[in-house]
Order: structure tokens, then C-alpha cells, then sequence
């Protein structure tokens, strides 16, 4: 008799999932080794999501302190001295494939397979003392910023950055010569990334640090401030991620049937990898009116370009003297 009623529980609950996965999930049957199969999935996409986070979100946060003069001069002795600061913004061209896949499987609509992920921020470069170096401070935290506003689903991101560089003019640059610098800087970066609907959610909680070293060029002609550089960077990471259903009626009944209705993972890296550098190539111009400075810059990852497409765009408008 035990058996009979755990085999009319075990029928019952099973057809729940299916009549909740019918009614809410698009072309879904929810039988359990179907659903195994969508959990497989799920996670296997949230788990390479994360992966590509790592190298694309430090590729966000080294362009934001770019300026077009390869050195800026002098803070101290100089007459006037030479400081300047001002806003950023960029956006960032990374595979969203992973998320993408996991969005699919749980029935989050609007979620593409490519995504230009925008970072804000403001800082401030000063010039040096005695020395010819300069050294710039970056940073900005946002509050969430919802970037689909399409009825029952939302994909959202979040973060906070701050970073630091430090440039060495070996060229201080004249009429004739160019300017010349190399330099070396650090970022932190954390924030979020994901997608909900009324069923179900993802997230990616992000932590990220960035170390590189770089070289600019650049040549004042006229207003215009024509440059080029190449950088080489390397980051850490842990990267969290996590999703489960929202629907309480799909949940009752999958946990019914001993199916999971969430999952979460994390990957990190527990050191810097000198064996994943990830090298860059940047350039743009900017253009100077008196004290106001606007600069325009890309950035290509020549590692991840051809398969992730990861590249950056960058605008900053300052006011330095």
C-alpha cells in the first residue's frame, strides 16, 4: 500500500511540473531526465559567462584612464602647474553567449549572444614633481543599470571601479619629437551581472583585479593630439554565479521530485596568470580648446579579438591645465 501511494505522489507531482512548465515555459515538457538535462545546461552557461567576465571587464577598466598626451608635463616646478581631470565613459564588446544559453534553457527572453558592456567613471591626473612621470587615480560606482525595459524580463548590470597609473616619460616630447612614456597601473573591479523574469533568475557577482604595464605615444598637432599604445595585462579573479526559479508553484513541484530549481558555481583563479596575458593595442586623438580636453581611444584585445570580439570604445571630455 506504502508503495501505491508513493507511486500516486511521485505520478501527481510529476504531472505538476509538467502542467507548470507547459503554462509557463515556452515548449517545455518537464519530465525529470528532460529537465536534468536544461539544469546541465544552465550551468554549464553561467559557468563560461563568468569565464569571459575575467578577461573582458579588465579590458573595461584599463581604457578608462586614457588620456591623449603620452605625459602631461610638469605639477611641480611649473608655472601653470599641470593637472587635469574629468569624466569617462566606454563600452566594451563581450560574448554573452554563456548567459545567453542559460537564459534560453529558463525561458528569460531578450538575452543576445553579444552585449556592449558600458563603464563610467571620473578621475583626476597629476603631473609630477621634478621628475617627468605623471600618475592618474580612476573611480566609480553605479547603482544597478537596467539595459531592457521589454516587459517580464530585465537585464542588469552594476559595478564599482577604482584604479591607478603611474607614467614615466622617456621622450618629454618639443616641436619636433614626440612624447614618449611608459608606465604601469592596477584596477579593482566588482559588480554584477544578470537577467530575471517572472520564472526565473541569473547573476554573476563579479571581483576582479587587474595589474599592466604599458607604452603611449603621442604628437600635439595643432589642437589635435594623435596616439597610439600597446599594453599588457594580467587579472584575477572570483567570479560567483547563481540562478534559481522565481515560479513557487514549478518550485513546489520540482523539489516534489527531487529536481533541483537552482544552481550556483564559482570560478576564480587564485593568483595572477603571467601565462594569460592579455595584450592590447589602443590609439585615438584628442583634441584640446583651452582648458577643455576631449578624447576619443579604441581598444582591441589581440588575444580575444578574433574569437570573442572583445574590443573597447572610450570618450572622455576633461578640463586640464
Amino acid at each position: 500500500m506504502k508503495m501505491i501511494k508513493k507511486a500516486v505522489v511521485l505520478a501527481a507531482a510529476v504531472f505538476m511540473a509538467s502542467s507548470v512548465f507547459a503554462n509557463n515555459w515556452e515548449d517545455f515538457v518537464g519530465l525529470p531526465e528532460q529537465y536534468k538535462e536544461t539544469v546541465k545546461t544552465v550551468n554549464s552557461g553561467m559557468a563560461d559567462f563568468s569565464k569571459q567576465l575575467a578577461i573582458a571587464v579588465p579590458q573595461a577598466a584599463t581604457q578608462q584612464n586614457v588620456w591623449a598626451d603620452a605625459y602631461i608635463g610638469q605639477l611641480f616646478p611649473s608655472v601653470p602647474p599641470h593637472i587635469g581631470g574629468g569624466f569617462n565613459m566606454g563600452l566594451t564588446h563581450i560574448d554573452t553567449s554563456g548567459i545567453a544559453k542559460a537564459a534560453k534553457e529558463l525561458n528569460i527572453k531578450n538575452v543576445k549572444d553579444d552585449y556592449y558592456y558600458p563603464v563610467f567613471t571620473a578621475d583626476i591626473r597629476f603631473g609630477g614633481v621634478l621628475l617627468p612621470f605623471d600618475f592618474d587615480i580612476a573611480v566609480m560606482k553605479t547603482g544597478k543599470i537596467s539595459t531592457d525595459k521589454i516587459p517580464g524580463a530585465n537585464l542588469d548590470v552594476d559595478f564599482f571601479t577604482i584604479g591607478a597609473d603611474f607614467r614615466y616619460a622617456l621622450l618629454e616630447g618639443g616641436l619636433v619629437m614626440p612624447k614618449l612614456s611608459v608606465g604601469l597601473g592596477y584596477f579593482y573591479n566588482q559588480g554584477s551581472f544578470g537577467c530575471d523574469s517572472s520564472y526565473a533568475k541569473a547573476n554573476v557577482d563579479y571581483k576582479i583585479q587587474t595589474m599592466y604595464v604599458q607604452a603611449q605615444l603621442s604628437k600635439q598637432i595643432l589642437m589635435f593630439t594623435p596616439f597610439v599604445g600597446l599594453r599588457g595585462l594580467v587579472s584575477k579573479h572570483e567570479n560567483d554565479w547563481s540562478w534559481a526559479l522565481k515560479d513557487q508553484t514549478a518550485v513546489n513541484a520540482l523539489t516534489a521530485v527531487g529536481m533541483e530549481t537552482g544552481g550556483s558555481g564559482t570560478e576564480k583563479s587564485d593568483m595572477f596568470d603571467f601565462n594569460a596575458i592579455q595584450p592590447q593595442i589602443f590609439a585615438g586623438i584628442g583634441v584640446s580648446f583651452l582648458v577643455l580636453d576631449v578624447n576619443l581611444s579604441i581598444t582591441a584585445d589581440l588575444r580575444n579579438i578574433k574569437d570573442k570580439g572583445l574590443w573597447s570604445g572610450a570618450a572622455s571630455v576633461r578640463l586640464s591645465l
